[in-house]
C-alpha cells in the first residue's frame, strides 16, 4: 500500500513539473521602449471632439449627428479615433490640413452647433493630445 501511494505521488509530480517549464513569451526591452514612445508622444490636433459618458454610455444621438455631418462633409476631414473607456468613451481628433482657414472655422461652428445642448460631448480647439494608453 505504501508503495502504491509513493507511486501514484510521483506521477502526480512528473506531470505537474513539465506544466511549470512552459515557455515564456519574453518582449525585448527595445520593443516596450518604443511602443511607450509612441503613447506618449503628443500631437497637435486642430479639433478634438471628446464623447464621455455618466455610466450608461455615450450619447448615440449626438455621436451619430456627428458622424453623419463629417462623412457627408464636402471635404472630407480625416480623423482619428482613439476609444479609451469601457463605456464607449472615445476622442475625435482632427488636424483638417484638408480645409483652408474659413472652412476649418465654419466646420468647427457647424459641429458646435450640431452637440451645444450635450454636455457629455467636449470640444477643444489646437489641442496637444496625448493617446490614451490601453488599460483593458
Amino acid at each position: 500500500m505504501k508503495n502504491l501511494l509513493f507511486l501514484i505521488a510521483i506521477i502526480s509530480l512528473g506531470c505537474v513539473f513539465p506544466c511549470c517549464k512552459a515557455k515564456k513569451h519574453t518582449t525585448k526591452t527595445e520593443d516596450i521602449d518604443s511602443a511607450s514612445k509612441d503613447m506618449n508622444k503628443t500631437i497637435k490636433y486642430r479639433l478634438v471632439v471628446t464623447f464621455i459618458s455618466k455610466g450608461a454610455g455615450t450619447d448615440a444621438k449626438s455621436f451619430e449627428a456627428f458622424d453623419n455631418y463629417v462623412k457627408n462633409h464636402a471635404k472630407k476631414p480625416v480623423r482619428v479615433s482613439y476609444g479609451w473607456g469601457r463605456e464607449g468613451e472615445n476622442d475625435q481628433c482632427f488636424t483638417l490640413s484638408e480645409l483652408k482657414t474659413k472652412e476649418q472655422v465654419t466646420f468647427i461652428e457647424e459641429l458646435k452647433k450640431l452637440v451645444a445642448i450635450d454636455d457629455m460631448v467636449f470640444i477643444k480647439e489646437n489641442f496637444e493630445y496625448t493617446p490614451p494608453k490601453k488599460r483593458y
